[in-house]
């Protein structure tokens, strides 16, 4: 009998979240800051630690759970960081499983897309009160995600090699003949299909890059692996980078630019709380800090773009650039809430089939 209630007490916190987690919430809003942050702490250092599960890059998760260390010692904080999909398919066997390890999912669209479109009984809807400083393009009106950070998706090319009338400005520029095998692109799909889609449709989106498959494109694997070879000057330019990897690259000297083109995606990684959360009080502190503005300005000196207007982009360079392309309408936003699995399997396949694989 011992071992059986003792077995059973293990799952105690986390049914009791599952069942209310919702009156949970609505506790702390009838609270003042003052009383719902004290709150938060007495239960947090029972609980003593907290699970991130992330597919961010491992600098701005040391970052953040530095952060949230320095600020709550008192709380335990690990992660575990695994890529988009393979976090997704993680994160629903052990939700299906009733194996719930997991205080907050911290990850890209292909991670919290497929979360809140298909498998939305995971998560748990929060409002938590730092919200209120993010646009509304950054999250859903329920609360069940909330962006952290914008990834810029721009074209890299080599600063010394390509001229300045060479560097594109739109996707048709691309099919210029000065570019022909000296594009990278990666083996894995990229955002193209979709930002394009958004733009010109489907049928003149299929149309352009069967005209891109004929500049002889350099496949390679990865963003960093691509800008490594744009310096080695094996190609001159690259698709689909992210900008924070130029940024950083930049500061260190090396003979990089970019190019915000006219479509341009702004991809967000999302913040979401499961729906059977361990540690509850650790959680609300950890989604808190993400999107306050003190845990948005350390994300911001890691060269990302902030979610918020009280928190300025630190890459000043960026910084212009991004406010002159967001006046000039060149971004689309990819979220959580614009993810369509049928969709994405058919900007996948074509940009295997067509780019890759080259089917005519």
């Amino acid at each position: 009998m011992k071992i059986l209630i003792f077995f059973l007490s293990l799952f105690l916190p986390i049914s009791a979240w599952a069942a209310e987690g919702e009156d949970f919430i609505a506790t702390l809003s009838k609270l003042s800051p003052a009383e719902r942050q004290a709150k938060l702490i007495e239960g947090a250092k029972k609980e003593g630690e907290v699970m991130l599960y992330s597919s961010s890059g491992l600098e701005e998760v040391r970052a953040m759970t530095n952060l949230f260390q320095k600020k709550y010692p008192f709380v335990k904080i690990r992660f575990m960081r695994k890529g988009g999909s393979q976090l997704f398919n993680v994160s629903v066997l052990e939700f299906k499983g009733n194996k719930n390890l997991a205080d907050a999912y911290w990850a890209g669209t292909s991670t919290i897309g497929p979360m809140y479109k298909t498998e939305r009984a995971m998560l748990a809807k929060y409002i938590s009160p730092e919200r209120s400083a993010v646009g509304d393009e950054y999250k859903d009106k329920d609360g069940y995600w909330t962006a952290t950070r914008i990834s810029v998706a721009i074209f890299a090319y080599h600063a010394k090699k390509v001229p300045a009338d060479k560097v594109p400005k739109v996707y048709n520029d691309l099919l210029d003949p000065y570019w022909k095998g000296q594009l990278s692109i990666d083996t894995n799909p990229d955002r193209s299909p979709y930002l394009l889609n958004e733009r010109i449709g489907w049928k003149a989106t299929e149309e352009y890059l069967k005209k891109l498959a004929q500049q002889d494109l350099r496949l390679h694997r990865g963003r960093t692996a691509r800008l490594q070879l744009i310096l080695g000057g094996e190609v001159l330019g690259g698709l689909d980078i992210n900008a924070d990897n130029i940024v950083g690259l930049q500061k260190e000297g090396a003979p990089l630019d970019y190019a915000i083109m006219n479509p341009s995606l702004l991809s967000l990684t999302g913040l979401a709380m499961p729906k059977k959360v361990p540690h509850p009080h650790a959680a609300v502190l950890l989604y808190d800090l993400l999107i306050s503005k003190e845990g948005q300005t350390e994300l911001s000196k890691e060269d990302n773009v902030p979610v918020r207007d009280d928190v300025e982009i630190m890459a000043k360079g960026l910084a212009q650039r991004f406010k002159e392309a967001k006046a000039q309408k060149k971004f689309i936003v990819q979220s959580p809430g614009t993810f369509d699995p049928t969709e994405e399997d058919k900007y996948d396949r074509a940009y295997i089939d067509i780019l890759v694989k080259k089917k005519p």
